[in-house]
Order: C-alpha cells, then sequence, then structure tokens
C-alpha cells in the first residue's frame, strides 16, 4: 500500500513539473522542449511570426492550386460530355 502511494505521489509530482514546463512554453509561443526561463529576444519573435505566416501562406496557396486544378478538370470534363 505505501509503495503504491508513493509511486503515485511521484508520478503525480513528475507529471506536474513536466506539465508545468510545457505548459509555460505553450504560454509564451516557444517549443515544447525549450527552456521556459529563457528570455526570447524581439528577434527571434519576429523570426517565428514570419515563419508561421509563410507557411499558411504556402499552404493556403497550395489548396487554391488544388481547388483551381480541380474546378479546370470538372470543367474540362463537361465540355468533353457535352461535345459527345
Amino acid at each position: 500500500m505505501k509503495r503504491t502511494l508513493r509511486s503515485f505521489a511521484v508520478g503525480l509530482l513528475l507529471g506536474g513539473l513536466v506539465g508545468l514546463w510545457c505548459g509555460m512554453n505553450i504560454g509564451k509561443g516557444q517549443p515544447l522542449l525549450s527552456n521556459p526561463f529563457a528570455d526570447v529576444s524581439l528577434s527571434q519573435q519576429a523570426s517565428r511570426a514570419g515563419r508561421d505566416v509563410y507557411e499558411s501562406a504556402e499552404r493556403a496557396s497550395r489548396e487554391a492550386g488544388e481547388a483551381a486544378q480541380a474546378a479546370g478538370r470538372e470543367v474540362r470534363d463537361s465540355a468533353e460530355s457535352a461535345t459527345q
């Protein structure tokens, strides 16, 4: 019984510490396993923000291109079926 209770307490303590570490990083917008106590410079924040904007713009343009290709195929198929 004591061993089970001790194991539970140790697990709870370790889980709380890991959760606190990751929670602080999430709150600061940093990678999960980085140091939550390190100061993040303005240039690093700007770099991360620029990277996020670039990735989202790239994803949006890829999705728009795929949608345009699908619409073009649809138009082509309807034109082919209309001529037959």
